[in-house]
């Protein structure tokens, strides 16, 4: 496996993507195989749902205040510890994220880049 793109975005996931605007898009970048580890941990800890899986896309969901502060720190997080599999091609919208009420649901959408 080659990674994973991964997109945030301000959307219902029924809408995703055949109606996907791209003002709603908060956050975007590509990571390594390992950079979906913290939307299981999310999902296991019951702060993420799962939609869809199978990586074409892979569809969840998650409450702003679970996601929103993982955006927002220093480094996004991916699990990886080759820096060529660290997040890159990365767009974070902070002034929108900032602005996200903790409660607002987003939509996660997970590519397999293979």
């Amino acid at each position: 496996m080659a990674g994973w793109s991964i997109t945030i975005i301000r959307q219902a996931p029924e809408d995703y993507p055949l109606k996907l605007d791209r003002d709603a898009v908060l956050a975007s970048w590509k990571v390594g195989a390992m950079g979906t580890n913290w939307i299981e941990a999310l999902v296991e800890r019951g702060e993420a749902g799962c939609l869809q899986m199978g990586g074409y896309p892979n569809l969840y969901t998650a409450l702003a205040g679970s996601v929103v502060p993982l955006l927002l720190g220093d480094e996004l997080p991916s699990g990886e510890d080759v820096p060529m599999r660290r997040p890159h091609e990365i767009i974070i919208r902070r002034d929108m994220l900032a602005h996200c009420p903790p409660d607002e649901m987003l939509t996660i959408v997970v590519w397999d880049q293979s």
